[in-house]
């Protein structure tokens, strides 16, 4: 398998991702209605995905991150349907979190980017599955940090130099949520920089 990101790469998306999403904690608004564990957390319904260099690196410096056992019927399928440079993988937990450790997933959760035909990143949308639990969903942008924002685009731009089938998934998936949008006569809230 090519490697396409190096250490420097994942180091930098970390960089870029470790500003802060928020100025709270956004687990203790939903951490409570789901037995004490944020529903972000929650590795049964949210298999966190990392790319396989990723992976590696994390496995390298320590056993922080394993490859997950999954139960739930709908993970399991997304797995055998997957891109074949992902790891599903499982954290140890909330109350085992290590700040430094969380996945580029983890660090972009509930966010990902909306993408024209072209390939350009127009900003960033709430991420369609996994999210209904998700208490940041639907909150207006003024409550997030502008330099996140701006941050997770970058991220995204650079990404995509080095997964170009990454990019081409976003472009079909902002297709179909403009597309189901618009049946439903509602209109797409970007988060732009």
């Amino acid at each position: 398998m090519k490697t396409r990101i190096s250490e420097k790469d994942l180091r930098r998306f970390y960089r870029l991702l470790s500003v802060s999403m928020t100025d709270f904690d956004c687990g203790s608004i939903c951490a409570p209605k789901n037995d004490g564990v944020p529903f972000c957390c929650e590795n049964e319904y949210v298999a966190p995905i990392l790319f396989h260099e990723e992976y590696r690196w994390h496995r390298m410096k320590g056993k922080f991150w394993k490859r997950a056992s999954l139960k739930n019927k709908e993970i399991k399928k997304m797995v055998n349907e997957s891109v074949s440079y992902y790891v599903y993988a499982q954290c140890p937990g909330p109350s085992r979190c290590s700040r430094t450790k969380r996945a580029i997933v983890c660090r972009t959760f509930p966010f990902e980017p909306q993408v024209c035909e072209c390939g350009s990143v127009l900003g960033l949308v709430y991420i369609d599955s996994g999210s209904d639990n998700c208490a940041l969903i639907g909150k207006p942008q003024k409550i997030y940090n502008p330099q996140y924002i701006d941050n997770s685009i970058t991220f995204w731009k650079e990404l995509f130099a080095l997964y170009p089938d990454e990019r081409d998934l976003y472009i079909d998936e902002s297709k179909k949520r403009l597309r189901r949008l618009k049946r439903q006569g509602r209109k797409l809230k970007i988060f732009k920089p």
